[in-house]
């Protein structure tokens, strides 16, 4: 009898926990949906996700957190499209990623301007902030395959150097979306960053294609001028299709 009970509770849990989870994945599909057209409030989320007003809070905590978890899953859906192309090495992969974001923030800039507004922005009251860049994770394991496929020196340290890579992605991230720059600028700058970056710590190997890449950067980034208010001026040159320098 005892036997039974136990494996009766077992599977109340489980079925808990498949119902927080689906509803986990409904609030997510919604608030995304919201972002698109609307700013969002939790009150009017629950509404649209078809739960009570406390859920939301119960399974993220706040909502810098439900924002959090929207990035993780963009994250995840970034990792997926960067596993089924094929490159011939990390820093290739390193960049194509940068094209891959980018993309992304011309297909859904609403979303991503009030997702991005909110992580970076923070929370004074949410205790459980802690990263600058939640997806920090994600260019960490890019930058560790740097190290394992001998791109870079062996003495540098993958946490410190993707430290400073997301300081550099989060500031033009910050500035598209304060409309300071476009996507095309956007991946420009992040990419001549990486290259200059990659160019002071690669390996021989590697030398000749970072440079390649890091002079044609340069050129469009020929006419990228900051005016007086800090916003770069709208040159041709700094507006040009950014596909041959991301592979």
């Amino acid at each position: 009898m005892a036997g039974r009970v136990r494996q009766g509770n077992g599977t109340m849990k489980i079925r808990a926990h498949a119902g927080a989870e689906r509803r986990r994945r409904a609030i997510l599909a919604t608030a995304r949906d919201m972002l698109n057209r609307e700013p969002l409030s939790m009150r009017r989320l629950a509404e649209a996700a078809g739960v009570s007003q406390a859920t939301p809070y119960n399974l993220f905590g706040s909502k810098r957190q439900l924002f959090v978890a929207l990035y993780a899953q963009q994250r995840e859906e970034m990792v997926a499209r960067l596993t089924a192309s094929r490159h011939p090495h990390a820093f290739s992969r390193m960049f194509h990623a940068i094209h891959l974001f980018g993309r992304e923030l011309s297909a859904e800039p609403t979303f991503f301007r009030s997702l991005f507004a909110i992580i970076y922005a923070g929370d004074p009251e949410d205790t459980a902030q802690r990263d600058i860049e939640p997806g920090a994770a994600f260019w960490l394991e890019l930058v560790e395959a740097l190290h394992r496929e001998k791109l870079i020196r062996a003495s540098v340290n993958p946490d410190s150097f993707t430290a400073n890579f997301v300081y550099l992605l989060s500031g033009a991230t910050i500035d598209w979306v304060n409309n300071r720059v476009d996507v095309r600028q956007w991946e420009t700058i992040v990419g001549y960053g990486l290259a200059l970056a990659g160019l002071a710590v690669a390996t021989e190997t590697i030398r000749p294609e970072l440079e390649e890449r890091l002079r044609t950067y340069e050129e469009k980034l020929a006419g990228y001028r900051l005016s007086e208010d800090g916003r770069p001026r709208n040159d041709a040159a700094c507006r040009a299709p950014a596909q041959s320098a991301v592979g």
